[in-house]
């Protein structure tokens, strides 16, 4: 029986749904709101069944089994890698380099075959001083090593380096080995000099550089007829010392000695290293430069290259009137006649020559003449270098024209660094924050800044026209967008060929 007083559908006294409207004032609105027609819906479609689910994958891989560390597979990928920063073609299968560099006659250090073309062919200064100065008409001064020694020591060597100059491995276990590497003690047949260069810094023309703290020791020729240079980076002052002291860190040393090694390994064109001697003393260094200098450990690193001539090489001499223009012609034919031989006779042939016209633009014929053909070729070793960078992560961190190899390789290696994780932006060196010049991702169109600088002294020069010029930069893109792909390819099969190897 329905209770007096109360609500027959709900229950509720006249109170209880008072106190309920209250509680819930919207909730009531809209019961009591008016209906409202609502938009008609299509039929939905009628949708075929899901298919069965797949069985699950497999996870077994069908690899080689692990080899050991000797295993000749592992050798051989790895000897392949690094031989491709020379050129030089990995032994076939079954052969072992060790017989190979048995068959090579070992040296003493005393036996080495230098030589100095160079010094001969260029024209030197005629001072032999090593006090700062202006040096004219001259591709290098004559100077000796300086850096203060104390009791040096041997702290790395590279035997592979060694073995590129005939040099018995038995010679790194001399204890006069230390003196003549830190420069105390001179070389029997060396005649050691220091560049003079050029270069713009940061975007800028900084006149006059040089090598500042390097000192080339000579040129050794090894039984295989390559021509290796040696030279002490940290060995004391030269006339392009400026304000600088001319020394070297063990820290920096150290740094420089691994990483030009590590991108030879990678297959990376780099000057390499032959060895490192800490001088036993002290050089004062602000490693923050915040103010706060200390001493540390002075240090000097033996680096060996095929040449360490630079785009600021070529670049210095067309700022310095019509007289010095010749330099530049005697340092272009010098360097086509020592490193780029296939070059130097070349003859004008329609069966072999490479136009390309556009519009009113005339034909570009590289048979034609030797100095545009060699401008295109630097043009495609320096967009090589710079992809084979981008691929591994590297940065250069200082890619100033006077730190451009004239053969396409890394060379000076100062505030470099290697990406952790992908950062376009990343820049190693403190002094390049602000505006980011030198950063991972400028570094390919720095390549193509840089090579129009070095294009510029040719035409002034009168070896290559304005149009070759063009050309040059033209071909340089090409290179870059063909060896960027490459690079980034060749760096992820390789990373999956390692992993499945080792």
């Amino acid at each position: 029986p329905q209770r007096a007083g109360r609500h027959a559908r709900t229950g509720l006294t006249q109170t209880e749904r008072e106190r309920e409207k209250k509680k819930a004032p919207h909730a009531a609105r809209r019961r009591h709101a008016p209906s409202v027609a609502l938009p008609h819906r299509p039929p939905q479609p009628i949708l075929p069944p899901p298919p069965p689910p797949l069985p699950p994958l497999s996870r077994r891989l069908r690899l080689p089994p692990p080899p050991t560390p000797h295993h000749p597979l592992r050798r051989l990928l790895f000897r392949g890698m690094a031989s491709s920063a020379t050129g030089e073609a990995a032994p076939a299968a079954g052969t072992s380099g060790a017989g190979e560099a048995s068959a090579r006659p070992r040296r003493a250090l005393e036996e080495l075959a230098w030589d100095e073309t160079f010094v001969r062919e260029l024209p030197g200064d005629p001072r032999s001083d090593n006090i700062p100065r202006q040096v004219l008409h001259a591709c290098y001064t004559k100077v000796s090593p300086s850096a203060p020694v104390e009791n040096p020591k041997l702290v790395a060597w590279s035997e592979s380096v060694a073995d590129l100059l005939d040099l018995d491995h038995k010679e790194f276990e001399r204890p006069d080995f230390p003196r003549f590497f830190s420069g105390e003690t001179p070389l029997v047949g060396s005649v050691p000099y220091a560049q003079c260069y050029g270069g713009h810094q940061f975007g800028s023309w900084a006149g006059q550089l040089g090598d500042g703290r390097a000192i080339t020791l000579g040129e050794v020729l090894n039984s295989r007829g390559e021509r290796w240079e040696l030279q002490l980076k940290g060995a004391g002052k030269t006339p392009y010392s400026r304000f600088a002291d001319g020394l070297a860190v063990l820290r920096s040393s150290i740094r420089e000695f691994l990483c030009s090694e590590a991108m030879h390994g990678l297959g990376i064109p780099t000057t390499r290293a032959l060895c490192l001697v800490e001088t036993g003393k002290s050089v004062v260094r602000d490693m923050f430069y915040d103010g706060n200098a200390k001493e540390e450990p002075g240090a000097i690193v033996c680096r060996v290259a095929p040449s360490f001539l630079r785009f600021g090489s070529y670049q210095l001499h067309a700022t310095r009137g019509k007289e010095d223009l010749e330099i530049v012609r005697r340092l272009a034919d010098y360097t086509i006649r020592h490193h780029y031989p296939h070059l130097e006779n070349i003859k004008k042939s329609e069966g072999l020559s490479f136009e390309a016209a556009m519009g009113d633009t005339p034909a570009i014929d590289l048979t034609s003449n030797k100095y545009a053909a060699w401008a295109v070729e630097v043009a495609e070793h320096t967009a090589y270098l710079i992809a084979r960078w981008q691929g591994v992560g590297f940065t250069h961190g200082v890619l100033n024209t006077d730190n451009m190899s004239v053969l396409g390789l890394t060379i000076d290696y100062g505030p470099f660094g290697f990406l952790d994780a992908f950062d376009p932006s990343f820049t190693p060196n403190t002094t390049d924050l602000p505006g980011k010049r030198y950063c991972f991702a400028n570094q390919p169109d720095v390549g193509l800044w840089n090579i129009a600088q070095f294009t510029g002294p040719l035409s002034a020069a009168d070896l290559i026209s304005k149009d070759e010029a063009n050309y040059v930069m033209e071909r340089y893109l090409f290179f870059q967008n063909l060896y960027w792909s490459s690079a980034i390819l060749t760096t992820f099969y390789c990373s999956v060929l390692i992993c499945s190897i080792l």
